[in-house]
């Protein structure tokens, strides 16, 4: 089995099918999950608790995927991210690209999705030898 962190994993997504399906998912694979359908208090729970990897919606109400990411990166710039969308547009694209920041659309595969969360999971040093 791979190295799994001992910190979990944050997803939020204001579907509460969509947290289930990739707490579930992610669970599986051997993660610990967190989950919550509030993106602010997101920000709170990140101030609060050490996270391996945030899993954020583009678009929720309170706080879009994007500016939770660059809220979160303020306090912990090391944390890695990943953002996912129904419907990503240039715009948002762009910005996730600023941020270093893959974006997923939905629905993507499974396999897609645990191979981006495995490879930002990667030690940093191994994460540059492979690019």
């Amino acid at each position: 089995m791979d190295n799994i962190p001992s910190d979990p994993i944050l997803i939020v997504d204001d579907d509460p099918m969509s947290c289930r399906s990739i707490a579930a998912a992610l669970e599986r694979a051997g993660y610990r999950v967190e989950s919550t359908t509030d993106s602010v208090a997101a920000l709170w729970r990140t101030l609060k608790r050490k996270y391996c990897l945030l899993v954020a919606d583009l678009s929720m109400p309170g706080l879009l995927g994007i500016a939770l990411v660059a809220e979160v990166r303020r306090t912990n710039p090391d944390m890695p991210a990943v953002l996912i969308s129904g419907f990503p547009d240039q715009r948002s694209i762009a910005e996730a690209r600023g941020l270093g920041v893959p974006l997923l659309s939905k629905p993507f595969s499974l396999d897609t999705f645990l191979d981006t969360v495995r490879d930002l999971l990667q030690p940093s040093s191994v994460r540059s030898m492979a690019s």
